[in-house]
């Protein structure tokens, strides 16, 4: 039983691995933009109220909380018991529900930590206490992530891109459909629409970047983040205001829009947790310019090299210095097609197998003649 957060199209390749051995129930708060496909993969989705954390909530909001939690927690141990749960994979460092729901059920508990904690002193130290004493593993992202949780049980796993997907051979369909031409040099910026995502960085770099190649053009694509519309919708106006950009808004074609780049840009002012967005471009053969923060530093160093450049957080100037270092003389869809991928494929995370490993763990811990 998965009790969801962290990123949608990654927990859908955890169910597809498990298929069709392992039955997989999914616990999300609201019904999920993905419901069709992870059902499709095997999986029953089960909608359960639960509240995420946040730092820009007052009083009120920490008063439901609370009210809340141990109702959300009840639901999860009613479900776990009716499917027959042997194990509890919360999918967030930020959901504090799987942990008691598995210590209720007397089952494993896999903890998977998504998240760099930079907002909250407090809730780092809350969710240090909880995956050393109610996990029997935590999973981290990457290497930034486990080094927050220094005294838990901890193995990195690093989310792969969908290398059926994201590969240089999917170049050539979008441009035709936004209008783009063939020949033109192209950035995309990819990313959730939120405050820290570092999109105002791509934008203010770009004067400069036109300045030197007046053909470049700039995509941005991303879904708003809720809550973050009043600052989405001035990022699009800034966007339309500038030459040669083409504002998508949210995609369900990225690996086409992602191979047709030239340079992918990712600009978190903020340690990104990991990356997919920077792992599924190099999987496209494509180039990055990413911050010099977190899960990026990791990635770059598995790439091949000259695969990308690390530039300081909230700087434009040094942003679009990467940006034409690294974008080429001429493109065409012929040579994106034919460009190698710049990230060999990560080791395959076999969920399979660390779930019946902590099952068999807990079961040989358990007394002689113990009940379920």
């Amino acid at each position: 039983m998965s009790e969801r957060g962290g990123s949608d199209q990654a927990l859908l390749r955890l169910v597809r691995s498990l298929a069709p051995e392992v039955s997989a129930h999914v616990a999300v708060p609201a019904d999920p933009p993905l419901r069709g496909q992870l059902e499709e993969a095997g999986a029953m989705v089960h909608v359960v109220p639960m509240r995420r954390l946040t730092t820009s909530g007052g009083l009120g909001w920490w008063v439901r909380y609370a009210g809340g939690w141990p109702v959300a927690v009840a639901r999860l141990w009613l479900l776990g018991r009716r499917v027959g749960a042997d194990l509890v994979h919360t999918n967030s460092l930020h959901s504090w529900y799987g942990w008691s729901a598995a210590l209720l059920l007397r089952r494993p508990h896999l903890w998977h930590a998504r998240e760099v904690v930079t907002q909250s002193g407090v809730a780092l130290r809350v969710e240090r206490f909880l995956t050393r004493r109610f996990a029997d593993l935590v999973v981290a992202a990457s290497r930034a992530v486990a080094d927050q949780l220094p005294r838990a049980r901890v193995e990195v796993v690093q989310d792969d891109a969908d290398r059926s997907s994201f590969r240089p051979g999917a170049a050539g369909a979008f441009r035709a459909r936004a209008g783009i031409d063939d020949g033109a040099p192209l950035v995309v910026a990819a990313s959730r629409l939120d405050t820290w995502k570092g999109v105002e960085v791509a934008l203010d770099a770009w004067p400069a970047v036109r300045a030197a190649r007046p053909d470049a053009v700039l995509a941005v694509a991303g879904a708003v983040v809720a809550g973050k519309k009043a600052f989405a919708d001035g990022l699009r106006r800034r966007a339309e205001s500038l030459d040669g950009v083409h504002w998508l808004g949210e995609r369900t074609d990225m690996a086409a829009v992602v191979a047709d780049a030239d340079v992918l840009v990712a600009l978190s002012t903020a340690p990104e947790p990991w990356g997919l967005s920077v792992v599924e471009a190099l999987a496209c053969g494509v180039r990055v310019a990413v911050t010099d923060l977190g899960g990026h530093v990791e990635i770059l160093r598995l790439a091949a090299p000259g695969s990308g450049q690390l530039v300081p957080p909230g700087q434009p100037a040094a942003t679009a210095t990467a940006i034409l270092g690294l974008l080429p003389s001429a493109t065409s869809t012929a040579r994106r097609t034919e460009r190698p991928a710049l990230l060999a494929p990560l080791p395959d995370p076999d969920w399979k197998g660390r779930y019946l490993r902590l099952i068999e763990a807990r079961r040989s811990r358990r007394p002689a003649g113990a009940g379920s």
